[in-house]
């Protein structure tokens, strides 16, 4: 009988299989490469949920790579929540955590999920934006409802990756942020990328 873990697993292959809008997900792809084609390719996923059961939504930002010669492909998926996740901690200012998006259920239900920036990076960018996450982890951060929430972490992985993304705006919803990049030039052209073939897989396939 699989444990909860590979049930978890079971249904973000399902969930993420090709990438493909899912329920009312809307979907955009950037292409921020400066150098030529790699073995590995690279992207930063911005994604943009419904709470459950009620809430202010929430944005995270999933790492995924390919190799173009196997196929395969390893993602993960992290986000910043307040340490104490009671309704009213999130009024107040409390310690914050990192958290991986797959211990998270709601985060791999596709009716909620709304928007999914795709973003195609080099190597070194692809890597900034995970040492951003890592800083994030280290420092102890402080949860802040309307100043340093889950979409003020995704938006200094996108300064990492050099996205050209504006700061979000006070109580900004993350559905509303995320759409409202998607209306953006972000100074980059957007592009008809081949189906990526997993936004939220931990193990190799």
């Amino acid at each position: 009988m699989p444990n909860r873990h590979t049930r978890i697993m079971y249904a973000l292959v399902t969930l993420f299989a090709l990438c493909l809008p899912c329920s009312a997900d809307t979907v955009s792809r950037i292409d921020l490469r400066r150098e030529g084609p790699e073995p590995i390719d690279y992207y930063v996923v911005i994604c943009a949920r419904e709470s459950e059961p009620w809430g202010s939504g929430h944005t995270f930002v999933v790492w995924v790579q390919q190799d173009r010669r196997t196929g395969e492909t390893h993602s993960q998926g992290f986000g910043f929540y307040p340490e104490v996740e009671k309704v009213i901690v999130r009024l107040f200012t409390g310690d914050g955590a990192v958290r991986d998006e797959s211990t998270k259920s709601a985060s791999i239900k596709p009716r909620l999920l709304t928007h999914r920036l795709i973003v195609r990076v080099d190597r070194d960018a692809f890597e900034a934006g995970l040492n951003v996450k890592e800083q994030w982890v280290e420092s102890g951060v402080d949860y802040q409802l309307f100043r340093r929430n889950c979409t003020h972490f995704a938006h200094d992985v996108m300064r990492a990756i050099e996205l050209g993304a504006p700061k979000p705006e006070l109580g900004e919803r993350p559905s509303s942020y995320v759409g409202r990049l998607m209306t953006l030039d972000l100074n980059r052209h957007r592009t008809g990328l081949d189906r990526l073939p997993a936004t939220f897989v931990y193990e190799p396939r």
